[in-house]
């Protein structure tokens, strides 16, 4: 059995205006605290989770970088102690270009790190400052050229379209500018203003203006064609890779893995149940330091509620989901439970079947969050 492993760092030199993770301001008092109540709490799962092989690691956050090489290195040595990484274990690290100098890169990847991932986001400076961000569009080169020279073989940036007062033109330049640094995998976002965002104030205030939905379906085609004219392969809704560079981490979440969040707010799936972290990092370590749990909710998912979202998951993916699987793992028909649904989405063109597997068409990709919630009802 697989599992993958996420670990969260919540805190952050500044919380972005469109940001709805659960980050924090920068406390190295608290941080100190937090790193050792991670420790206990990855020693915690290491003695029930043995059975499994775990062939991804992902660091997120936050800015996992924020933290001392050092500590980084004594997270990821109680990985590597308690639980059984596969040789070729992919273990990311979300980096900003604010924040990481050559040396620290170096260290970080002989501490075992091996694939990190770029928050860039654009290279406009209004843009970056629009978004709140604190690197400059030198950083961003400065930054990609110390990882490769630190001997990250595997390197992701993340770009952001549909910014406020935004061309197609400008966002294709950001995008020529990202296959320029030659990354082997880029993820594309679609700006959205989520609830309980400074963003979202903005917005309510009519100070903050998307371009229109035309626009950005434009913005979301020129991402295709440009990725794919430089060589990129389309492998999920806002992700683009090189041959065999595609992120092992996030494809389990696509499949519907079974995978274990450690840190304040992390998310876990096992066993059919699904269990979030309390959010607050000063609660968290609390409830590490006397219980070694800091579990908030749980909660088990029903077969009809299972089904739905390995399917609204697995579509993300443009290879889709196989039929075969489906049926395996939830030992149902599943032309008996979608039928009706199915045949409707392949009247309007919106899906696919080849091979006895079910994906978005071209046109269901552009329409893909109203075409995946046909399966959740």
């Amino acid at each position: 059995m697989n599992l993958g492993l996420y670990l969260h760092i919540p805190y952050c030199l500044h919380k972005c205006g469109y940001c709805d993770f659960n980050s924090h301001p920068e406390n190295q008092v608290e941080s100190f605290h937090y790193v050792e109540a991670l420790l206990k709490e990855l020693k915690f799962y290491s003695t029930t989770l043995k059975t499994y092989n775990v062939p991804t690691v992902f660091m997120g956050g936050g800015t996992p970088t924020i933290l001392p090489p050092s500590q980084l290195k004594k997270i990821l040595d109680t990985v590597r102690q308690g639980f059984n990484l596969t040789s070729d274990c992919e273990i990311t690290i979300e980096a900003n270009p604010a924040t990481i100098k050559l040396e620290t890169l170096q260290e970080i990847h002989a501490a075992g790190y091996n694939r990190i991932s770029i928050g860039v986001q654009s290279f406009d400076e209004k843009e970056l400052q629009l978004l709140e961000r604190v690197h400059n569009e030198e950083e961003i080169h400065s930054t990609v050229h110390r990882a490769r020279s630190a001997n990250f073989e595997n390197l992701s940036m993340d770009l952001m379209f549909a910014l406020p007062d935004q061309s197609i033109e400008k966002w294709q330049s950001h995008l020529k500018q990202a296959t320029a640094k030659n990354p082997d995998h880029l993820s594309t976002y679609n700006l959205t203003i989520e609830p309980a965002t400074a963003f979202f104030k903005l917005q309510e205030k009519g100070k903050l203006c998307l371009p229109h939905e035309d626009i950005q379906l434009e913005m979301y085609e020129t991402t295709i064609q440009v990725l794919e004219d430089a060589g990129y392969s389309q492998y999920e809704i806002s992700n683009f890779s090189k041959p065999g560079m595609e992120s092992q981490h996030n494809i389990n979440y696509w499949n519907n893995g079974e995978y274990l969040g450690v840190g304040a707010g992390a998310s876990s799936y096992l066993n059919g149940e699904r269990s979030k972290n309390i959010n607050l990092p000063s609660i968290y370590i609390r409830k590490i330091e006397t219980k070694a749990s800091a579990v908030d909710t749980r909660e088990r998912l029903e077969p009809l509620q299972a089904m739905g979202e390995t399917l609204m998951l697995g579509l993300r993916l443009l290879k889709g989901v196989s039929i075969d699987v489906f049926e395996n793992r939830f030992q149902v028909s599943f032309q008996k439970v979608y039928g009706k649904a199915v045949e409707s989405l392949l009247n309007q063109e919106l899906i696919t079947f080849n091979q006895n597997r079910i994906a978005l068409s071209r046109k269901g990709l552009f329409l893909a969050d109203s075409v995946i919630l046909k399966f959740m009802a």
